[in-house]
């Protein structure tokens, strides 16, 4: 993914003079105007984004003009063949080592899959011991996937919609030391197989901690259809990823993304 890593080094050298030009979210030509048929969130929560949060947190997919909008575009559209091609609809997202920017890269992928007019995606905070979804969009969800996988909240009380059509999000709150076992819990793979049956036609993406420095995604993995890989660009070793390609066994992986985070 050569594009992506010269697409972040140039967003990298002119974010700190450019952010101030693009226009807020409801402004003509700021964010991409997202048309066609989108869900009514009757009971879901709405927190909307503005243009300049969302720049400050690097969700960019919706950005025009931005030097890495197009790219996300790009990585939109072969993920989606790569799953479409396969009938599948949930998609890991992980990386070697902490740091490749695996957060940054669920956020604007969603972002950028709910821009198909023929598209749903749900938004899964899976990083339990350090979650950034909900922070990254910058909402406070008033319950999360923990306070569900402890029994203290309804799953229709965890979604949030960040103003966005066709995207929810299911964060997580509160950092959870014993991820490990929540994540390999039967309760999280009842969530998954409920996730998966009643959105066949959406798109989940879970954001998951890193694969070598425990068990945590391991033990998730199981429940999810396919893998997308997140490298950083001068950090992730060879060896790193070859490792977590034993790791991840006969999973599918969709591809590895070159990170300049």
């Amino acid at each position: 993914m050569e594009q992506i890593e010269k697409a972040m080094a140039r967003a990298r050298e002119s974010r700190a003079g450019n952010l101030k030009q693009f226009r807020p979210a409801n402004s003509p030509g700021g964010r991409a105007s997202i048309n066609g048929v989108a869900p009514a969130y009757t009971e879901t929560v709405v927190a909307p984004l503005d243009a300049r949060r969302m720049n400050e947190e690097r969700l960019v997919a919706d950005a025009l003009g931005h030097p890495v909008s197009d790219t996300y575009s790009l990585l939109r559209t072969q993920v989606l063949q790569r799953l479409r091609a396969n009938n599948m609809n949930s998609l890991a997202i992980t990386s070697p080592e902490s740091g490749a920017g695996v957060t940054t890269t669920a956020a604007n992928l969603a972002l950028a899959i709910a821009l198909d007019v023929n598209q749903t995606v749900l938004l899964v905070d899976l990083n339990l011991r350090d979650p950034g979804i909900a922070q990254k969009f910058r909402i406070t969800p008033p319950a999360g996937i923990d306070d569900y996988l402890h029994g203290e909240a309804d799953l229709k009380d965890c979604l949030v919609s960040p103003g966005v059509p066709r995207l929810v999000i299911l964060g997580a709150r509160i950092p959870n030391g014993e991820a490990a076992e929540v994540l390999s819990s039967p309760r999280m793979a009842a969530l998954a197989r409920e996730l998966h049956s009643r959105y066949h036609d959406r798109i989940i993406i879970y954001d998951l901690p890193p694969l070598i420095p425990s068990g945590d995604t391991l033990g998730f993995l199981p429940n999810v259809e396919a893998v997308l890989l997140v490298a950083r660009s001068g950090k992730t070793t060879k060896s790193e990823l070859e490792k977590s390609a034993r790791l991840l066994g006969q999973k599918p992986i969709v591809g590895t993304l070159l990170n300049a985070h």
